[in-house]
């Protein structure tokens, strides 16, 4: 995980997940002469988009990025104008901004052929992290110049966060991914975006997160209550693999505040509205009991307590789209699960 920088505008001294903005660029149609360069057709590209069979979020069926740009996400993809389908170009950007930041480069020869980081010993990466930053479309120059295309099929859905309206003046549609590598890459920090990169496991940043030693966001903690479930990174991607037609969703947090914290309620909770407020018309309930005594009331929940700087998950349901119950985490005692 990387810790952003103290002079960021949003969750400034986080430590979070590589990744950022979502760029036009990453939907450019040049990306399909890199992709036919490494013998992926455009054919092949519009099968790996439409094999998940499950739910798809609006980040995938409406993109943004497409509506402002004024581009039609629903032309005819056989048009040689035609932007990338967001299951690719969401990928794109995961593995731009990843590079951006850490310099890892994701990256295979081409379908079906292994990750190998052979090819990337004579890269300039400052040099192309630069141009990159500085214009987005490069990352095509620099895939084309060395031969390769990003690593889309190593990336698996994970789940999707919206940043509540109630949380700091920016909002924030974001697609998790999960890509296990068999080495541990080099990293080259930008020092802008991110100042701090940590190789851990869930477990150890949970047990700082807990005792305050360093910031986590709700959603990185929910995530990292899932990961714990998980021995070593084959698992992890066998679970990935496995589960990869069956969607994501995308969910709203909807924020409540006790005496002693506030309640992130995700769906599934009892408290959960049936209708959650999307555009923050009107501000969270505030209750005069305190978070334990909340929790106490109900049966079905689903729900991350938070108490100034620190964050909990709790949750009873059964998760949908085949995914995991995060697990409880508490500091200096064993992981237990939630009761159901």
């Amino acid at each position: 995980m990387v810790k952003r920088s103290g002079l960021s505008s949003f969750m400034a001294n986080a430590y979070v997940y590589p990744g950022g903005l979502v760029e036009i660029a990453d939907y450019s149609p040049r990306w399909y002469e890199v992709f036919q360069a490494r013998g992926v057709s455009k054919d092949s590209l519009k099968e790996f988009s439409t094999r998940v069979k499950g739910p798809r979020p609006n980040i995938i069926t409406e993109s943004v990025t497409l509506q402002c740009a004024g581009v039609p996400q629903d032309q005819n993809p056989d048009r040689t104008d035609a932007p990338l389908p967001p299951d690719v170009a969401l990928r794109i950007a995961a593995i731009r901004e990843t590079f951006e930041e850490t310099g890892v480069l994701l990256m295979t020869k081409g379908e079906g052929s292994p990750s190998s980081l052979s090819w990337y010993q004579n890269v300039d990466v400052v040099s192309w992290q630069e141009k990159i930053r500085r214009d987005p479309i490069s990352f095509a120059d620099f895939c084309l110049e060395a031969g390769v295309c990003p690593d889309i099929w190593s990336l698996y859905e994970w789940w999707d966060w919206l940043t509540p309206t109630s949380v700091g003046h920016r909002r924030y549609d974001t697609m998790f991914y999960v890509c296990c590598l068999e080495k541990q890459p080099e990293v080259v920090l930008d020092h802008s975006e991110v100042v701090t990169l940590k190789w851990c496991t869930p477990e150890e940043m949970l047990e700082e997160h807990s005792t305050n030693a360093l910031f986590l966001a709700p959603p990185q903690v929910y995530e990292l209550s899932r990961l714990i479930h998980f021995s070593s990174f084959q698992t992890l991607r066998t679970f990935a693999r496995d589960r990869a037609n069956k969607g994501v969703e995308r969910w709203l947090p909807v924020i409540i505040t006790c005496q002693d914290g506030v309640i992130s309620l995700l769906p599934g909770d009892e408290m959960y509205p049936r209708k959650p407020d999307y555009l923050g018309k009107s501000p969270g309930p505030d209750y005069p009991v305190s978070v334990d005594e909340m929790r106490k009331r109900h049966t079905g929940i689903h729900r991350i307590e938070v108490r100034g700087p620190i964050c909990t998950v709790f949750c009873t349901i059964s998760p949908s789209c085949g995914h995991l119950q995060p697990l409880t985490y508490q500091p200096d005692r064993p992981v237990v699960q939630s009761y159901l």
